[in-house]
């Protein structure tokens, strides 16, 4: 399957943010459009973006109005997610697929946005960015306050951002231990996070990708739950079709107090077990709940070459 690229993002954008799952922090949301402006950006906030009901920022009927306005705005180059947490699987079914498709622009999230990238593949043929996310990466981008490693982090989640969404060519090296032979595979690049990956099996939003790379990234769960929800992925032929599966940032992912401490280290071994030598399993991809992070096209076709203690993907 090949999916359709949006516009490329131009160098000066109309950026348009919306709230679709957790509601935001106002100061961080200022701060993360503060970051996006000195940038050269010219950044609309869709006024639905802070309002609150329960968890959400704002009620099912509310953010779905909100985002639609906003795929329905010619103005606008690219939408940007404020926040993620909880709620974008309560609107997929709410959503006009034909306007997403129609609006044909760079949208841009993580975690909670998982579900938003899937079912644009499934619903829309549309390739989405996996990516920052306006009031969780950039508001400390300027900020003299943190750490040189933060910083570092962030100028390299921001160096790899804009590339992506202007359709430009990116190439990254991970130096990392491995077995496998040296090799290259070739496939749409997808998957982002776990839960929202193996919560979405089965149902209309899922795209079914073969000879893929699926990458994957998690946070605040126990490897155990993580190694179920592989289970999940492996019972419903989903890992087998894959040509690679590339493990980014598990986040707070430690193993709770019991008679066996079960780590990720297990889980990976376990993966690795089940798929043996033909479908490589490998680490530390810089992406996740983490402020180094790729901005990843999901469902572009994308190159994996493996070799010593490295491997490099390109898309």
């Amino acid at each position: 399957m090949i999916y359709t690229h949006p516009k490329p993002l131009p160098t000066s954008a109309r950026i348009g943010i919306f709230s679709a799952a957790g509601a935001v922090v106002p100061e961080r949301l200022a701060l993360g459009v503060r970051a996006l402006e000195a940038l050269g950006h010219h950044v609309i906030v869709e006024p639905a973006a802070t309002l609150q009901w329960r968890y959400f920022a704002g009620t099912d009927a509310e953010r779905v109005a909100s985002f639609h306005a906003l795929l329905a705005d010619t103005s606008l180059d690219c939408l940007m997610m404020a926040r993620g947490g909880y709620g974008f699987s309560r609107l997929l079914h709410l959503l006009d697929w034909d306007l997403v498709k129609a609006a044909n622009k760079p949208i841009i999230g993580f975690s909670d946005f998982t579900a938003f990238n899937l079912a644009a593949l499934a619903k829309s043929n549309l390739i989405t960015y996996a990516g920052p996310m306006a009031a969780v990466d950039f508001p400390d981008l300027f900020n003299t306050e943190i750490t040189a490693e933060t910083n570092t982090e962030l100028q390299f989640m921001n160096a790899h951002c804009w590339p992506a969404l202007r359709g430009e060519a990116t190439t990254h090296t991970v130096n990392v231990a491995h077995l496998y032979t040296p090799q290259t595979h070739t496939g749409a690049i997808w998957g982002s996070n776990m839960s929202l990956v193996s919560h979405l099996v089965g149902t209309p939003y899922m795209p079914n990708i073969e000879g893929g790379i699926l990458f994957i990234e998690e946070i605040d769960e126990d490897p155990y739950a993580i190694e179920r929800m592989f289970f999940q992925l492996f019972h419903a032929g989903i890992l087998q079709k894959q040509r690679a599966i590339l493990l980014a940032d598990f986040t707070d992912c430690d193993p709770a107090g019991s008679r066996f401490a079960y780590g990720m280290e297990h889980v990976l071994d376990t993966l690795r077990g089940l798929l043996g030598d033909s479908i490589p399993v490998l680490t530390n991809l810089p992406f996740g709940h983490v402020p180094r992070k790729l901005t990843i096209p999901f469902g572009v076709q994308a190159t994996l070459k493996i070799e010593s203690e490295k491997y490099t993907l390109s898309f």
